[in-house]
């Protein structure tokens, strides 16, 4: 008894032995890691957490002060003051001889904040490189760039987010910059919710003036305060992206000379869009109707998309026409199935113009709104001949893609079944399995059986409704795609057929077995009323 007691306990040691060796051995696989790799690990994560993690150990003690990532959310604490004194711990306790490659920032309240200015002014004299900074906001608030002005910074992203009371009822806030910024080594800009001005009226700050070397810039969720719109004018830009403009400008000038790509999504109907780009070679545009350009011309234009998912009148074809016209020199076009579809509901209007385009090398046609509801009554299954006159006579050899919505829903409702009708193989299976279950009495089991009944009833109904509604797809394209479809569909059929004759089957043999439950239930009742023999 006392050897087992010993050995027992033993027994336990080596466990625990192994169990810290192995605990060792995990902690020395992450401790062991370089720093660099230990830091970009960290920089995943906040300030606030990175500095916890000097409770793991005496090797984690120090290691957040050399971390060249900070990341400060105000999120992270009860309220302000809280915020600011932690701040104010992080900065004082760091590697002064670390730089800063990153700053992250999160915070409510104005940027006129002490510890606002300690931290970023911190950053700027420790040549960050990047700077994302988030504004929590209940109302718009005047916001003087200049606090953010550094030699240094190549990456600046700023936005704004709804908070307070407002965050119910609003979902977004502006930020009205009040001075410009001195930015000479930026190269990538992200602005977000910003009020924007002329550049050439004498209420403008210069926002982008000073950043000489600014090749990329995203402005999303932007609005102007003059009813005249802003300019955007860079020597060096080559990249950018506006979108969800709000109204309150009646023009957007773009004057870029390096430009080479540029995307606009979600625009003012009601705006028109002055671009001198004369090296522009690839262009976007997302909207809900024709975007209104003017230009000197894209005499080296490689590539352009356009996406236009609503307009449905003669005036849309007429804006169409017209910035079509404008991309005369391109050489890979895409336009969405609902350009294609306005366009020929205006032949007349075509009927009277030239091609305009001369170098195409490709035209490619895509839905944007891709549902059944969105299906045009009468089956057009492909271009009109005047359209593709249109855009097309001038370039016969380009080649032409046009993908319609029956090829794109086709697919995904054949899937739909394929999961139904696997689904339905399982629990036929399944139900085989339990078929050796202890029965229920007699009335309950026919209860069930019409239970039953009505449920797979509406399950053989339902595959055959989606086979129908598949078919119907099928047949509104061309022969041609409509093959492609063709063996996929004929699987789909057999294994319906095979699912329902299970279905069919499952019933049969339950309604069988209530029935010979019901036989031997009435010999029994025949039985017990005989008389006995004399």
């Amino acid at each position: 008894m006392i050897t087992c007691l010993y050995l027992g306990k033993l027994g336990e040691e080596m466990d625990s032995t192994c169990e810290q060796k192995k605990m060792k051995v995990e902690y020395d696989r992450l401790s062991s890691l370089p720093e660099g790799l230990i830091h970009k690990i960290l920089s995943f994560i906040g300030t606030k957490l990175v500095v916890q993690t000097s409770a793991l150990s005496s090797r984690w003690r120090y290691t957040w002060t050399s971390v060249p990532y900070l990341d400060f959310s105000s999120d992270d604490f009860a309220n302000l003051p809280i915020f600011s004194k932690f701040v104010t711990h992080v900065l004082s306790g760091r590697n002064n001889e670390v730089e800063v490659s990153c700053l992250k920032l999160r915070f409510r309240g104005k940027v006129s904040q002490v510890f606002v200015k300690r931290l970023l002014n911190y950053a700027v004299s420790h040549n960050v490189q990047q700077m994302i900074v988030t504004c929590l906001l209940d109302k718009d608030i005047d916001f003087p760039l200049s606090v953010f002005s550094s030699p240094s910074v190549k990456n600046f992203t700023l936005t704004t987010e709804c908070c307070g009371i407002r965050k119910k009822y609003c979902d977004y806030v502006h930020i009205n910059p009040t001075s410009t910024w001195e930015l000479p080594a930026l190269t990538t800009l992200y602005l977000s919710y910003v009020t924007l001005c002329d550049d050439y009226t004498e209420k403008c700050i210069g926002v982008f003036s000073k950043c000489a070397n600014l090749r990329n810039m995203t402005l999303s969720h932007y609005k102007t305060t003059s009813p005249d719109g802003f300019t955007i004018s860079h020597p060096q830009l080559s990249n950018l992206t506006l979108e969800n403009g709000y109204r309150g400008g009646k023009v957007v000038n773009v004057v870029a000379p390096h430009l080479e790509s540029f995307t606009i999504i979600n625009y003012a109907l009601d705006c028109q869009h002055l671009v001198s780009a004369p090296n522009l070679t690839s262009l976007v545009c997302k909207g809900y109707g024709p975007l209104q350009l003017n230009t000197d011309g894209f005499p080296v234009l490689m590539k352009a998309d356009l996406y236009i998912s609503r307009a449905q009148n003669a005036e849309a074809a007429t804006k169409i026409v017209c910035l079509l016209e404008q991309l005369h020199t391109v050489k890979s076009l895409t336009l969405s199935l609902e350009i294609i579809e306005l366009l020929s509901s205006s032949i007349e209007l075509l009927s009277r113009l030239p091609s305009p385009f001369s170098n195409l090398k490709s035209l490619a046609i895509y839905p944007i709104n891709v549902s059944e509801r969105a299906l045009p009554k009468e089956n057009v299954t492909t271009m009109s001949i005047e359209v593709k006159s249109y855009l097309l006579d001038n370039s016969p050899s380009a080649t032409f893609t046009m993908v319609l919505r029956e090829e794109i829903i086709a697919p995904k409702r054949m899937s739909e079944l394929q999961m139904l009708l696997e689904k339905e193989k399982a629990s036929v299976e399944t139900n085989r399995a339990h078929k050796k279950r202890k029965k229920m009495p007699m009335r309950k089991s026919w209860e069930n059986l019409g239970v039953q009944f009505e449920r797979k009833k509406s399950k053989a109904c339902l595959i055959i409704s989606r086979l129908k509604g598949i078919k119907r797809l099928l047949t509104r394209l061309p022969a041609s795609k409509r093959a492609t479809f063709q063996p996929c569909y004929a699987n789909l059929c057999a294994d319906s057929d095979f699912v329902m004759s299970k279905i069919t089957e499952s019933i049969k043999n339950k309604c069988d077995e209530n029935q010979n439950r019901l036989s031997v239930s009435f010999r029994e009742l025949d039985t017990t009323l005989q008389l006995p023999r004399q």
